[in-house]
């Protein structure tokens, strides 16, 4: 028997969480600490980060001012969380309650939702939050739950074939701007398929580096 959740079609992904890609804030000081800690001021889903950790999400982690954390998605806003350490929020959308899909946006500040409100792909849920760095930063992460098993999923694999193209080929553009701005080897573009991720799916663990 197939479960509900199985059964559940694929959220198909109008943009990745931002209102544009060209607010992502390319400069050297991001990548300041990239030698010592590889930080960086973009990662890719399934970057490696400390620890031998996967990142399982987008991290936009070098925004301008006045950028908008965006649904990428149709749907209802199902949870908003208070971080207390980082002084700020996570807001969860899913398409529907109870769906088996949720994505999860995170370190947003002058949230612009409720709970249970309905917003379409676009609507803008926040802004992205000043880390202690003086960076602005924000993740968005994709994540489907059967039988209680959690998977992430790269965005770009989720997007609709009607942007898909387009995104790619900005996001492929932004990272090749990061490598000529810095003139450090940030990326491996090669390796990603499609562009952003260097994994289409990751499990929890995988995430953790376990």
């Amino acid at each position: 028997t197939t479960t509900t959740e199985e059964s559940e079609p694929d959220i198909v992904l109008q943009n990745i969480g931002i209102d544009s890609i060209d607010n992502i804030d390319i400069n050297d000081y991001a990548v300041r600490e990239f030698d010592t800690h590889g930080l960086k001021g973009f990662y890719v889903f399934g970057d490696t980060l400390s620890g031998g950790r996967l990142n399982p999400n987008f991290e936009f982690a070098s925004l301008k001012d006045g950028t908008k954390a965006v649904s990428v998605i149709d749907g209802v806003v199902t949870y908003i969380k208070e971080q207390s350490e980082t002084s700020d929020f996570e807001v969860f959308v899913q398409p529907k309650d109870g769906s088996s899909w949720t994505v999860g946006y995170d370190h947003l500040v002058n949230v612009s939702v409720t709970k249970d409100q309905t917003v379409k792909a676009g609507d803008p849920l926040g802004e992205p939050a000043v880390q202690n760095n003086g960076l602005t930063r924000f993740e968005v992460q994709i994540n489907r739950d059967v039988d209680g098993e959690t998977t992430h999923y790269c965005p770009t694999v989720l997007l609709n074939k009607d942007v898909k193209s387009a995104i790619e080929e900005k996001l492929l553009e932004m990272q090749r701007s990061w490598e000529s701005v810095t003139g450090k080897e940030l990326y491996n573009t090669d390796a990603q398929d499609p562009i952003g991720c260097l994994k289409t799916t990751l499990t929890p663990a995988e995430a953790e580096g376990n």
